[in-house]
């Protein structure tokens, strides 16, 4: 039976975008999911122009919401709005713009009211492309299902991490400008299954120590693939 408040923390809201009106990217909502299939394409207002090859209901359109990082060297600092359209993942140690240097980690929002419908979630994905990496060493990127972020979330009062979805070891080459896509069905089926108007998945590097391991992600380019039975 759907639960008000899923086990992240995630309360419902009485309003379908209630939790998606802040901060969207860019200041449209991007669109979020697409079908799993070839010949599926989406527009800026996340409505897919061709059907669905696969059985079962259409791929879901939801949409990046409220997106932000935080960075353990000013534990304080709000970045939500403050970073342009770039989302930090791991240890920044370099000699330029000391500013920015520090272990990062990022969460974004994903709309999920278009999974409130019949059928069977097989496997669903978060693809979101990496733009930039430190080094072509595959260090291992991890996806959570973290607790709510809101726009004032920052390092020492980022949500709790609940659970590891999975974790992507990037091929060395290309290691940048390319699309990387985690696991997120278990997120996906619960998001399902409580009707949750949202889920948020928190990125972050296995490898904290490293600078080798910092990258940056581009969080307007988030997509939530399903593939139904």
């Amino acid at each position: 039976m759907p639960t008000s408040r899923s086990l992240t923390g995630r309360k419902r809201s009485r309003s379908g975008y209630a939790l998606l009106a802040c901060g969207l990217v860019g200041g449209l909502a991007a669109p979020a999911a697409v079908a799993a299939s070839p010949g599926t394409q989406t527009g800026q207002t996340g409505t897919s122009v061709s059907k669905q090859r696969q059985p079962g209901p259409a791929a879901p359109r939801g949409r990046v919401g409220l997106w932000t990082s935080v960075n353990q060297a000013h534990p304080n600092r709000v970045y939500h709005g403050q970073t342009d359209d770039i989302a930090r993942v791991g240890k920044r140690d370099l000699r330029n713009n000391r500013e920015l240097n520090g272990v990062w980690r990022s969460f974004i929002t994903m709309g999920s009211q278009d999974l409130h419908r019949p059928g069977t979630i097989r496997k669903a994905e978060l693809r979101v492309r990496n733009a930039t990496s430190q080094s072509c060493a595959p260090y291992n990127v991890e996806v959570w299902d973290t607790g709510r972020v809101y726009p004032s979330t920052t390092w020492d009062r980022q949500p709790r991490w609940y659970r590891l979805l999975g974790w992507v070891s990037p091929a060395p080459r290309p290691c940048q400008n390319r699309t990387l896509s985690f696991d997120v069905t278990a997120s996906a089926r619960a998001a399902q299954h409580n009707r949750w108007p949202s889920m948020t998945l928190g990125l972050k590097s296995t490898n904290e120590r490293s600078s080798d391991a910092y990258k940056t992600f581009t969080p307007s380019t988030a997509r939530l693939v399903v593939h139904w039975n």
